[in-house]
């Protein structure tokens, strides 16, 4: 392909050609060795999704040349920061999946137009020309300026150009200018409308970075998130639980300076994060914060500024507003013995006399909410509330102080505790000095019972099948796929669990499990396995009854689990799973769908 041709140019004004209406555009940016498209390469490349006038979406990579990065001291990009990025054919299929249906975008693009179709014929692509908008062209009939370079047509309309000559910091200034001008100037027709791009595999993960970081008046973290695109696909595990390490290093005096920060701003580009991404780890780092200290139900006060600290330097300073600060300057936990009962957390709005009848049947009135809460009351003044939201976001139950019935109906006491791998055997008899309750809301609280599940296939717990056959006492080595053959696997694993045919794991909520399987997985990756593979049946069958959506984390956990292993299949096999079920409504089950296709595209490469 010629670099001539992969743009078809639209006019303003004009009254032949097509009106694409409310087309979505897509304005790119790229930034390059040197200033010809046939000897020269491009480094980094950017894409922003424009729709109604609003940012949906962005994406931006460095690109490997295989050559030196040229005029490092416009673009700031290095020969180092290059190492390992990938190459244009391993992002492309990215790239035209983002320009499928569109209209491109940039400013003076026959620049953009030349390299990006040069960079196609070399990977052996080739497509229709595409509907394109020059937005220099466009701000010469419109704007009265003494040149039209991006900084002087921004200045014009008063639009901040940040971090000009990096890809991504030219298009968001762009998407900008192009909305100022579509206002300004008349009505855009183009030669022809979009059509269908070809599908091209992605082969690597893109390679984010961030330049310029200032701590301002917003902090570190916020300067770093805003200087990556808003969304990549998920961060791989392993990378996670680095960036995670390096977050718990950095925090770990209650400071976070410069240098730690651009520390993290490497990682996160390294691993291609986008800022969304960077920010769910920061959650998951706080949400083990949290976890670690209430892990006894008691919050020091000690403890509370620890988490408000870490909240704040990670640009999250309302994240605990849920939390209730201790009256008193406690900074030692004390020694009384903790309350038996399942633990309910009431909002403020509650009625003393709902927390008497509550607390009459046994149940314990929590403090703040923890995974081991089986239900938060509220009333009707509570749906904004910051500790309902962080109710939801727990999965804990949510009930009304009007239908406290739904509670009081149960059993508060004490329940048996769950079988541990290793146990004598399914139904073995239960540890009775245990003091840790089984929260099982708005169901009778089971008593110790030997499973009686007749033969037949279930869902496998070892992960690594669909189904496996249950003779009655136990699991057998017939196991199978789905697709109606059968084979003998002999997992090596302790099958010590009976099927799970309702929405509860040896009579517990999953959500109570979700702590002991983030802490099996430091010892044990199988025994976490096994257990969220459990959850995952008790969070279908619960999902057929009451019709719902599944909750992702145990999917997401599994997956992650699998990847550890070294079992890309059964991790595809997971998510596939998952992919097959109603989901419930959340950024997880898109984060999970794009990872399949991630796999996937990774296994059939």
């Amino acid at each position: 392909m010629s670099s001539v041709g992969l743009f078809a140019f639209g006019s303003a004004g004009g009254s032949g050609g097509v009106d694409l209406g409310e087309a979505p555009f897509v304005v790119v940016d790229v930034e390059t060795t040197g200033l010809s498209s046939r000897s020269d390469r491009i480094v980094e490349i950017a894409l922003v999704r424009v729709e109604g006038g609003r940012v949906v979406d962005e994406w931006a990579t460095l690109v490997d040349a295989g050559r030196d990065p040229g005029p490092t001291f416009v673009h700031h990009i290095t020969a180092d920061m290059l190492s390992g990025a990938p190459t244009f054919a391993d992002v492309a299929g990215d790239i035209l999946s983002r320009l499928d249906g569109a209209v491109a975008v940039a400013h003076n693009a026959r620049f953009e137009e030349g390299f990006i179709a040069q960079e196609f014929a070399r990977a052996g692509i080739d497509t229709a020309p595409l509907p394109a908008v020059c937005t220099l062209r466009l701000a010469r009939q419109v704007l009265a300026a003494p040149n039209f370079q991006l900084v002087s047509c921004c200045a014009a309309y008063g639009i901040e150009l940040h971090d000009a000559h990096t890809a991504l910091g030219d298009t968001r200034a762009t998407a900008q200018l192009l909305t100022r001008l579509l206002a300004d100037a008349p009505a855009l027709r183009f030669p022809s409308a979009p059509v269908p791009l070809p599908r091209y595999p992605r082969h690597a993960r893109p390679r984010t970075r961030v330049t310029g970081l200032r701590k301002g008046t917003d902090g570190w973290i916020q300067s770093l998130l805003g200087k990556l695109p808003y969304s990549t696909s998920d961060a791989d595990p392993a990378s996670a639980e680095a960036y995670l390490a390096a977050v718990g290093d950095a925090l770990s005096d209650g400071k976070l300076t410069g240098v730690e920060a651009k520390a993290l701003a490497r990682l996160a580009g390294q691993s291609g994060m986008g800022a969304q991404q960077v920010r769910d780890l920061h959650h998951r780092y706080l949400d083990g914060l949290r976890d670690a200290a209430l892990a006894d139900d008691i919050l020091t006060s000690t403890e509370y500024q620890q988490l408000v600290t870490a909240a704040r330097l990670l640009g999250e300073p309302d994240y605990f507003a849920d939390l209730t600060a201790p009256e008193a300057e406690t900074t030692h936990r004390t020694r009384a013995v903790k309350q038996k009962g399942q633990r309910v957390w009431c909002s403020p709005s509650v009625s003393a006399d709902a927390r008497d009848r509550l607390t009459r049947a046994g149940f314990v009135l929590a403090s703040n909410l923890t995974r081991n809460v089986v239900a938060a009351v509220v009333t009707a003044a509570d749906r904004d509330d910051a500790k309902v939201a962080r109710a939801r976001e727990l999965a804990i139950p949510i009930r009304s102080d009007l239908a406290l019935d739904d509670i009081l109906g149960t059993t508060a006491t004490p329940s048996p505790a769950p079988h541990q791998p290793g146990a004598t055997g399914v139904g073995a008899e239960q540890d009775e000095s245990r003091d840790e309750p089984t929260p099982a809301a708005a169901v009778p609280v089971p008593t110790p019972r030997r499973p009686q599940v007749v033969a037949g296939w279930y869902l496998d717990p070892s992960g690594r099948w669909t189904y496996r056959f249950w003779d009655g006492t136990g699991w057998t080595e017939r196991a199978s796929a789905g697709d109606g053959r059968t084979w003998s696997d002999s997992t090596g694993l302790p099958l010590w669990c009976a099927p799970t045919t309702d929405g509860l794991v040896d009579g517990q909520q999953p959500h109570t499990l979700t702590d002991q399987i983030t802490t099996m997985q430091k010892t044990d990756l199988h025994a976490a396995l096994l257990l969220t593979v459990r959850c995952i049946d008790a969070v279908e069958n619960d999902a057929r009854v009451k019709g719902h959506g599944v909750a992702p984390w145990y999917y997401e956990r599994a997956a992650i689990i699998l990847a550890r292993l070294g079992d890309p299949a059964a991790e595809v096999a997971v998510l596939e799973r998952f992919a097959r079920q109603r989901h419930a409504p959340g950024a997880t089950p898109a984060r999970l769908l794009e990872r399949l296709r991630h796999r996937q595209a990774t296994a059939h490469a």
